[in-house]
């Protein structure tokens, strides 16, 4: 993955500069726990017509140049200014790919955040079509409103993220148990999944830290192995990741006020 960089307009050379750049790890992000991850997830494609056909052009280019998947180019305010998705990472190319811009682009006169912007798109999920089936259901108050949570068993920002949803009111939670840190977080996860309430088991050990007790043998953990594989193709790169029911997702352990807003704004969505 390209190493994100926080600076707007760094004009870089589309050859040797991007290259090097792409064998640098990214950052970890605060309050989240990686794992890797190089799947995609559906998005929408602005881009029609003669655009397409030249955001095709650009993506082929661009791709023979740096040797890198482009899964996605799409036009700009700039004229003959592209955004493109290089290896998951949003960067700017000319319609030549000679150049490429790492940052951010802003609009001025509304004051928005454009690669932000795209960056909500891009990681944006069809919430509906989860399987719920295969997650913890916890309900508080009347569950009204609805969250899904991909979550470890051995994540400390998972249970500080549970510190904080087991106060939220009128809402539904789904936990995909996602067990991906350590070794010994699938039989943790297991063990949760095939006892006789999963939800108060789950929160037992998260918030309490309460040991789960040991599951028969013959308990059908397969949900596990589907959750790993959901995961990887919505790039759930890290625990805890969460979904509101507007398709938005907020990786970390986000506080409370944080969620409520996401929440408030999907129910306006």
């Amino acid at each position: 993955m390209l190493k994100q960089l926080i600076m707007v307009g760094a004009l870089l050379s589309a050859t040797a500069t991007f290259a090097a750049t792409a064998a640098t790890e990214a950052a970890p992000e605060i309050q989240k726990e990686t794992v890797a991850s190089e799947l995609t997830v559906t998005k929408e494609q602005p881009a029609v017509g003669g655009e397409k056909a030249k955001c095709d052009l650009v993506a082929a280019t661009l791709m023979q140049k740096l040797g890198l998947k482009v899964s996605e180019v799409n036009p700009t305010p700039i004229s003959g200014l592209f955004e493109a998705v290089v290896q998951g990472e949003i960067v700017y190319v000319d319609e030549f790919a000679n150049h490429l811009i790492m940052g951010q682009m802003f609009d001025t006169a509304s004051q928005r955040n454009l690669t932000e912007e795209a960056r909500e798109r891009l990681n944006k999920i069809d919430f509906a079509s989860l399987p719920f089936k295969d997650a913890i259901k916890t309900v508080n108050g009347n569950g009204q409103r609805t969250i899904a949570v991909f979550s470890d068993p051995n994540c400390g920002f998972c249970k500080r993220l549970e510190a904080s949803l087991k106060d939220m009111k009128d809402v539904t939670i789904y936990t995909f148990l996602y067990p991906v840190i350590t070794p010994s977080s699938k039989e943790v996860s297991a063990n949760v999944w095939c006892s006789k309430d999963p939800s108060t088991t789950w929160k037992a050990l998260m918030i309490d830290g309460k040991p789960v007790s040991q599951r028969v043998q013959d308990c059908d953990i397969s949900s596990l192995d589907r959750n790993i594989e959901l995961g990887r193709k919505l790039n759930v790169s890290g625990t805890p990741t969460v979904f509101v029911s507007s398709g938005h997702r907020a990786p970390g352990a986000i506080g409370p006020e944080y969620l409520e807003k996401m929440l408030s704004q999907a129910e306006r969505k």
